[in-house]
């Protein structure tokens, strides 16, 4: 492969459909981004997902101590 990017997903012959692809960009510039993937490969090949969690503190299994 040209840039040595040997990833299983990509070569696992059992696959059924291709992998989806997707970037992480940051807040600044992330609209000139999706503009441009959006010129390049129409509106109906683009999505934009968003994640939404929570961070909380995990105790691990087995560390709980009684007080």
């Amino acid at each position: 492969m040209q840039y040595g990017l040997y990833f299983e997903r990509f070569l696992n012959p059992e696959r059924v459909s291709m992998p989806d692809i997707d970037m992480d960009f940051g807040d600044t510039r992330r609209g000139e981004v999706v503009d441009y993937v959006r010129r390049k490969y129409g509106d109906d090949h683009v999505a934009q997902i968003v994640t939404f969690g929570t961070m909380a503190a995990r105790v691990p299994f087995g560390m709980w101590v009684a007080l």
